[in-house]
């Protein structure tokens, strides 16, 4: 497939018209391509919009990736036209444009701070590099140079639609359950995962991946395991000697995910509404002390909420949300106390009463960790939404 070449006198279908819907509209009227629009967002108002997509043939169908095709109510034609679905970057991918170095990240946890890991330490070193995908601004709306580095945050989503990728350098940071909603077993899931190893480069590329998530995956002379983000691995994802400034990965942390943003007396505040599974929450209690700790939200399936062997960290468990029987059973089945509350507000002013006035005169140190452990949309509209929230809130009642 070549980009626009192969798109000219064709039948398009854009399929969602969220964020990158209109970023893929936007780049076909450069190139003066035709195209039809839909999504199922009742009453929206978009030119080419077309309400009986699903009764005509198309030639490519370009699909957001958040759109679930296997449970959509006209699963059958998406599953009828599964090979004519691509992504914004497979036409990212087939243009003539030529990438300098181009890195693929993905995992269940920390992508997005270890892609700005990466993009810091190549700016540190006076080397010209942009993060792209999943990260934040959809692909087609960036303008990447051949003299610069590309990295692509990648998601399982993006994984089991794209077909056209070409990567120097695919790295697996992690793996543990996650969306299985959407990939119904976690074979299905890590299947979505490794495929961003078929999108390396023959010969030249290589691919990492971390070892403790894939103790059986079959050794191959183009794949290489690691045991923990360090130095070593960020040498080896260059390939290259390149300086590694004191404090960076720490720096690297973007909002949201492990932010330390509030101290008050003895007590410390923690931020990390990206924490949308338990495995994350998990890593998170073991970064801390003396915790109060606070879950809640839309739950996952699948997840395993096992903590206690990680008690001796945690002062108190305090949880949230009106969709939570699963946490609440798990936690009752491990013999563990913790407090239920409605909602985040009245938690948070629950610990201000009950553990903050109490403790913020003695010498212990303590740690309420907002690790939810779970998706955000039950009661807020994303994770940022979440902890901008969770902050205000804090500011607002620990004065």
């Amino acid at each position: 497939m070549i980009f626009p070449e192969d798109f000219v006198n064709k039948k398009i279908l854009i399929v969602g018209y969220g964020k990158t819907g209109k970023s893929v509209k936007k780049y076909l009227n450069k190139y003066n391509l035709y195209y039809s629009i839909w999504d199922d967002k009742k009453n929206i108002k978009v030119k080419y919009l077309d309400r009986y997509y699903y009764k005509k043939n198309f030639d490519y169908i370009i699909l957001s990736p958040g759109i679930n095709i296997y449970q959509h109510k006209k699963k059958a034609f998406f599953i009828k036209n599964k090979k004519k679905i691509i992504t914004d970057l497979d036409i990212f991918f087939s243009t003539k444009n030529k990438y300098k170095y181009v890195i693929g990240v993905t995992g269940t946890n920390g992508k997005s701070s270890f892609c700005n890991l990466l993009h810091n330490i190549l700016k540190k070193n006076k080397i010209s590099s942009k993060v792209i995908g999943n990260f934040g601004n959809a692909v087609l709306d960036e303008n990447i140079s051949s003299n610069q580095y590309c990295i692509i945050e990648l998601s399982s989503y993006q994984l089991d639609y794209t077909k056209y990728m070409s990567l120097d350098i695919a790295c697996i940071i992690n793996l543990s359950p996650d969306h299985l909603e959407r990939h119904k077993t976690f074979s299905n899931y890590e299947k979505a995962k490794l495929k961003i190893f078929s999108f390396l480069k023959k010969p030249d590329g290589n691919g990492f991946y971390h070892k403790k998530s894939f103790p059986k995956l079959n050794k191959k002379k183009y794949l290489k395991s690691f045991s923990n983000i360090n130095a070593n691995l960020i040498h080896q994802i260059f390939n290259k000697k390149i300086s590694i400034p004191k404090g960076i990965f720490e720096q690297s942390l973007l909002p949201h995910r492990n932010e330390f943003f509030l101290s008050k007396k003895n007590f410390k505040f923690i931020n990390d509404s990206k924490s949308t599974n338990f495995d994350s929450t998990r890593y998170a209690i073991k970064k801390n002390q003396n915790i109060f700790l606070i879950l809640g939200g839309l739950l996952k399936k699948g997840d395993n909420y096992y903590m206690r062997d990680l008690m001796s960290r945690i002062e108190g468990i305090n949880i949230y949300g009106d969709r939570i029987d699963t946490l609440k059973k798990s936690i009752i089945a491990q013999k563990i106390k913790f407090n239920y509350f409605n909602n985040l507000k009245s938690l948070l002013k629950n610990l201000y009463l009950k553990e903050y006035l109490k403790n913020s005169k003695v010498k212990k140190k303590f740690t309420i960790l907002f690790s939810p452990g779970a998706a955000s949309f039950d009661q807020f509209k994303n994770f940022e939404d979440r902890g901008i929230k969770f902050k205000k809130y804090v500011n607002e009642l620990f004065k």
